[in-house]
């Protein structure tokens, strides 16, 4: 008796999976196509700004101060 229910529960829990595996899959079609993808590419021609440098054009072998 007791093997009798453990087999019926065994398959009464089978179809209740695969019957709510099925279902999940007929939601997913209401979903719009997707776009396809686009790249953005930046324009070649431009470059950007120059820094901002405060120190000025300092080369090494200058001297400051007295002469």
């Amino acid at each position: 008796m007791f093997d009798l229910k453990r087999k019926l529960l065994a398959v009464v829990t089978g179809c209740l999976l695969s019957a709510g595996a099925f279902a999940q899959k007929h939601d997913g079609d209401k979903r719009p196509p997707k776009d396809d993808n686009r790249v953005v590419v930046q324009p070649k021609g431009e470059k950007p700004p120059p820094s901002n440098n405060n120190q000025g054009d300092k080369k090494g072998n200058e001297k400051r101060g007295k002469p």
